[in-house]
């Protein structure tokens, strides 16, 4: 698929990589906000937020860094967050390994979910003109971890910057006893239904 007017909003390499893989053409854009999951926040609400703050940044940030021009030609920005939700509770990314094993601890031989809100923005002179989202649950089931795989996992680096503290593609690949839905949602983006959402809005303009 051809699109030279797709941003996506997200530096994440596996986004990046997955995207690219469906023969998206898209650009890169880094929308930095403020990810903190507010006391009483349902893991809906909070996912939801986050995406949709993460276009308003990107929109501000084309609008300072483009001309009027210029503009025009973003017509597309997208946008993606992704957390672990265990117990009605949102597993964002660990502050710290006690953090990264308290999550564990909760996870271990028990099935959490995996969600990946996605929004999509229409844009016109710079300015959003048409917004949708989705909301994309995989289940994923753990083996019991012991305290001995956690801490090899945690030195690896690997979970610091993750949702739930762990890739599914990469060192806890082995924590996963079984998976209900979407691999690509867990990893970050949930393919299928991002490009459909991509093609169904370009038809609809």
């Amino acid at each position: 698929m051809q699109n030279p007017h797709i941003i996506l909003a997200s530096t994440s390499p596996r986004r990046q990589e997955l995207l690219a893989a469906a023969g998206v053409d898209f650009k890169v854009l880094k929308a930095d906000i403020d990810e903190t999951w507010q006391a009483g926040e349902c893991a809906k609400d909070y996912v939801v937020r986050m995406v949709q703050n993460k276009a308003q940044q990107a929109v501000q940030l084309l609008q300072d860094t483009q001309s009027s021009q210029d503009t025009h030609q973003y017509s597309w920005v997208i946008t993606a967050d992704t957390i672990g939700v265990l117990d009605g509770v949102v597993l964002t990314k660990p502050v710290d390994r006690a953090d990264a094993f308290m999550m564990w601890d909760k996870m271990s031989g028990r099935t959490h979910e995996v969600w990946t809100a996605v929004c999509i923005s229409g844009l016109q002179d710079g300015v959003i003109t048409h917004q949708r989202h989705f909301i994309c649950t995989t289940a994923v089931e753990f083996v019991v971890l012991t305290d001995d795989m956690k801490d090899r996992y945690w030195q690896t680096g690997e979970p610091q910057d993750k949702a739930g503290a762990y890739a599914i593609q990469g060192g806890a690949m082995a924590w996963v006893k079984a998976i209900h839905g979407s691999y690509t949602n867990v990893v970050g983006l949930p393919l299928a239904q991002t490009v459909a959402l991509i093609d169904e809005m370009c038809h609809d303009r």
